[in-house]
């Protein structure tokens, strides 16, 4: 980046909105944040559009054009002065000669130069002051060098959306926001429900997982059907030409039904009124054994003992459906089991470990009664912590629960049945989680189908490549500081995002390029056995 150097002029100011003319041979970027010195007044501008200018008359431009197409020499007469370049930006921010920072108050005057920013004034508008390290400063597709963070105490109650195509980084971020959270050491604690298995171990050669971290022995609880007992699986790899062991503690997934209750099946949102009527009577009868009675004993038993309150076939349609989620009994056990797996994973949570909960084989069905099953579970931990044993819950880390496609809970089909909103967990953690610091990370490839109520609370937003216009155009609406968004969302590749985190003092969209997992952990690893080998020296 060049420093100190004029870069345009302020040709006209409009609102909050600056036109400046390019100079010659210099180069800006759509995204891209220059600044302004006006009267001890510094105004940070992010570049938002581009367009051409010119003082030749239509058939000048004819001739011209014409005469490049035959391959002709041309000559323009002032070429410079009648031809050039115009960006228009945005004023996001103003500085004083104090440093003090606030929203635009007032405007530069017009011919004034417009500069690139230096790393000071990158300082100056603190995109680096939280504790989450998620990336770079973005210039056009390339990265600067000074890093961008979040503040996980105020962001995470606040909730985080991640919004991006397939295979346009959304799983890279999260195993960052992981990584920063078992590097906190107990500040924070965090929940990963993993189907595609790509969080362990990478999935693939060309990956990294959390488990190749230095903090995941300290930091990483893995739930996984690989193992039968609570034990500490070895995991070895090579890096380089050093064999490193890291000895993660891990739990079986399994699931007794009498930890269940009607509510976990209610809030998958697969079931009807009459039938979760059903699971209520069920429950009240029979309580821990009330899933037992209702798969085992034949449905005309069980019409018999409700007196005919609920229809045979509404009985018959919701034993096939609790079958179906329940499967082959691999994740939910007839039979208690050993391990206490909730209270297991609260006992984590309340540490501040990263619990990742590994069912790349289960069904869409099983997925979401696991999700439901655990994020009602630690937000009901959390809030009567604070409710009945308040000094316990001060000590408490900020918690976060990463909830993957995050429209099958949180759209308008999933929350509105009949025309009656039906507020699931997710929904209620987004409104109240803030008073327990209890927050959801919200993944998603269709920002589109969510309840537009719920994207304004998501009040940290990660905006990596989207496929189609409605779904960046309601972040835009129901969003602050992306009204000028649109242009930069549409050019966006993979690892590319707008950020924005009011709580953490982003307030703007700030144009960002996410570490790459991979390379964190190679820099990490690399330190590691820097260390390994002086210690092997001094010895």
């Amino acid at each position: 980046m060049e420093i100190n150097d004029n870069v345009g002029v302020v040709l006209w100011i409009e609102g909050d909105e600056v036109t400046f003319r390019i100079y010659k041979d210099k180069r800006v970027h759509r995204g891209q944040l220059l600044k302004i010195i006006d009267q001890n007044i510094k105004f940070i501008i992010k570049v938002t559009d581009f367009k051409p200018e010119t003082l030749l008359s239509p058939a000048e431009i004819s001739r011209i054009s014409f005469k490049i197409e035959k391959g002709e020499s041309i000559d323009i007469m002032d070429e410079e002065l009648r031809c050039y370049y115009t960006a228009t930006g945005k004023i996001i921010c103003q500085i004083d000669d104090y440093g003090y920072i606030t929203g635009p108050t007032t405007i530069p005057k017009i011919f004034s130069n417009v500069k690139y920013i230096t790393p000071k004034d990158l300082e100056e508008i603190r995109l680096e002051t939280g504790d989450i390290k998620i990336g770079y400063l973005r210039s056009g597709h390339k990265a600067t060098g000074s890093t961008i963070s979040i503040n996980g105490e105020k962001a995470f109650p606040h909730h985080v959306l991640v919004c991006s195509i397939t295979g346009g980084g959304k799983t890279n971020f999260g195993k960052v926001l992981a990584w920063n959270i078992m590097k906190e050491k107990g500040k924070y604690s965090m929940l990963i429900i993993d189907t595609e298995s790509e969080y362990f171990d990478g999935g693939d050669k060309e990956h990294l997982g959390l488990v190749h971290s230095i903090h995941s022995e300290k930091g990483l609880v893995y739930i996984t059907p690989r193992v039968k007992f609570p034990c500490k699986i070895q995991y070895e790899f090579r890096f380089g030409s050093e064999r490193i062991t890291r000895n993660i503690q891990a739990y079986p997934l399994e699931i007794w039904w009498g930890t269940l209750q009607p509510e976990d099946f209610e809030q998958t949102g697969e079931y009807t009124p009459p039938q979760e009527a059903l699971l209520w009577m069920m429950w009240r009868r029979h309580r821990e054994n009330w899933l037992k009675y209702l798969i085992e004993r034949d449905a005309n038993l069980i019409y018999n003992e409700l007196r005919g309150k609920i229809q045979k076939t509404t009985i018959l349609v919701t034993k096939r459906k609790i079958l179906k989620t329940i499967g082959e009994e691999i994740i939910f056990k007839s039979e208690e089991c050993k391990t206490r797996l909730i209270n297991e994973v609260l006992k984590a949570i309340s540490e501040g470990k990263v619990i990742l909960i590994d069912m790349p084989t289960s069904s869409e069905s099983q997925e979401k009664l696991v999700t439901v099953l655990f994020a009602r579970r630690i937000f009901k931990f959390y809030e009567r912590c604070r409710k009945i044993f308040p000094k316990k819950w001060e000590k408490l880390p900020t918690t976060l629960i990463m909830v993957e496609e995050a429209h099958r809970y949180l759209s308008k089909q999933a929350l509105y049945q009949g025309g009656v909103k039906r507020e699931n967990i997710f929904a209620i953690i987004s409104k109240r989680g803030r008073k327990y610091r209890v927050g959801v990370c919200c993944i998603t490839q269709m920002p589109g189908e969510l309840d537009e109520p719920l994207i304004r609370q998501q009040l940290t937003k990660i905006i990596l490549p989207l496929p189609t216009k409605p779904d960046y155009q309601l972040l835009i609406n129901y969003s602050p500081y992306l009204d000028d968004s649109g242009t930069e969302m549409k050019t966006l590749d993979k690892g590319e995002a707008i950020i924005i985190s009011p709580p953490s003092g982003i307030k703007f969209a700030v144009p960002a390029k996410i570490f790459k997992y991979e390379n964190v952990i190679i820099d990490e690893l690399a330190n590691e056995v820097y260390i390994r080998e002086e210690q092997v020296e001094k010895e």
